[in-house]
């Protein structure tokens, strides 16, 4: 039994911790749902459940049901990223196919299931222009002489209109009007939330090169003399705060990660107080071949040579490291990064600064676009949620193992996942309440496992 003194100190180390994490009830953001919490710690090991339809806090934004489901998922935008000190998951991206392209981003609480806008999309849904921005930023450019059809010409009209009245070109950058990124596409797992600053960070947010053309062709300034005005040391990376809910636009002229190419991935690390980025990419010239570190709070970046060699040997020739349109999740207590790419999985050893093949196993199929991997900490396994074939609407689930280099297959027991209507599921690992979370696109219920009591 403790002593009073003993009781009293640890209490005082308990509050103290509480304090530095953000996690005193007067200090969060939202207030739990007694009947939500309840249920979910009844939930056994190896249990599923289906939550009630999610709660959504929108204001008066209304779009596709968002304001029923959320932001619902967006294709090749799987993960939702955990901030502890709130604890919430922030979520944001643009569609592929679906001319989805908004830079709202929203909020999930799982303690009382409720979306939370966070960030209104800047002149709505601007991906209905999505035909008009190619047209001004590529073929007019290549091809200025290009004849042009009536719904050419009328969906220039009508995007110029959109452009003028969300688009400006300040302090050597084009930004919306509030100061978010224009015309976004997908987060692939270049994803992720940096709990020392405090911000999401979208790896590959918006280039902001390819908008300067949009840019001249509205406003009849030449594009050369934009270019002489654009400040070189904005990237392609674009940070979010969910206090302030404001968008801002990274900037650095330190030496840094190059952030091109589609399907890297960026995770944090919270031991180290750091996000991984890495690449290894073919589908863009020249291919995109890296791997840093980078410490937003301090703003500094580390290039890595694990092994001493780069990534383009260790991704194709050695092939013990990805290549692109990867998932990965951290393990703190390995300190090793976990990478899943369709049937293979690859370790990162943080420590050695070395990269492995772990394992092929035909049971699985990582797929950028739909699958869902976290790491759960309360049992020490990787899990991954997936389609069997890669394009199936209906998941299997398989639990990978760091001390074993091994997949087991998952059948959990309990509520059925809710079918979605189309499209693929995003996801996280909740270790405030030990349950893998997931929705389906067009769903409006969270479906939770827990792999371990």
């Amino acid at each position: 039994m403790f002593s009073r003194r003993r009781a009293v100190a640890l209490s005082l180390v308990l509050y103290v911790t509480c304090i530095h994490a953000g996690l005193l009830a007067d200090d969060l953001p939202y207030r739990d749902s007694p009947e939500i919490v309840t249920a979910l710690k009844a939930l056994d090991g190896g249990q599923s459940l289906a939550l009630p339809p999610v709660n959504v806090n929108a204001g008066d934004f209304k779009y596709q049901n968002m304001d029923r489901y959320g932001p619902g998922q967006r294709d090749y935008c799987n993960k939702m990223v955990y901030a502890l000190e709130r604890p919430t998951v922030l979520y944001c991206g643009g569609n592929h196919q679906v001319p989805h392209r908004m830079n709202d981003v929203w909020e999930y609480h799982l303690g009382s299931n409720t979306w939370h806008l966070l960030y209104a999309p800047d002149g709505g849904n601007a991906g209905q222009h999505k035909g008009a921005y190619f047209l001004t930023s590529r073929t007019l450019v290549a091809k200025p002489d290009t004849k042009l059809d009536e719904k050419q010409l009328a969906q220039i009209e009508a995007y110029g209109k959109w452009w003028k009245e969300n688009v400006i070109f300040k302090d050597g950058h084009l930004t919306t009007t509030r100061g978010g990124p224009i015309m976004p596409a997908h987060t692939w797992d270049a994803f992720t939330y940096d709990a020392k600053a405090k911000k999401l960070l979208w790896g590959m947010g918006v280039s902001p090169a390819g908008q300067l053309s949009t840019h001249a062709y509205y406003t009849g300034t030449p594009l050369k003399e934009l270019e002489k005005q654009t400040d070189p040391n904005y990237t392609e990376m674009w940070m979010f705060d969910p206090v302030a809910k404001k968008w801002s636009h990274y900037r650095t002229d330190k030496p840094h990660a190059q952030l091109r190419g589609m399907g890297a991935t960026m995770c944090y690390l919270p031991d180290e107080e750091k996000s991984i980025w890495y690449v290894a990419a073919q589908n863009v010239s020249p291919a995109a071949y890296e791997m840093w570190t980078f410490d937003a709070a301090r703003d500094t970046w580390a290039e890595l040579k694990p092994g001493g060699k780069s990534i383009d040997t260790l991704a194709t020739k050695d092939k013990v490291a990805p290549m692109s349109e990867v998932q990965s999740a951290y393990s703190p207590k390995h300190k090793k990064l976990v990478a899943v790419l369709e049937r293979d999985t690859f370790v990162y050893d943080v420590v050695k600064n070395e990269w492995a093949k772990a394992v092929t196993d035909d049971r699985i199929y990582a797929h950028d676009a739909r699958s869902v991997f976290v790491y759960d900490s309360h049992a020490d396994v990787f899990l991954l949620a997936f389609p069997p074939d890669g394009r199936g609407k209906e998941l299997k689930f398989a639990a990978y193992s760091l001390n074993e280099n091994r997949w087991e297959m998952i059948e959990p027991k309990g509520d059925p996942m809710a079918k979605q209507m189309y499209g693929g599921h995003m996801g996280y690992y909740d270790p405030q309440h030990n349950v893998m979370v997931i929705q389906g696109r067009g769903t409006d219920r969270m479906w939770v496992y827990r792999h371990r009591r």
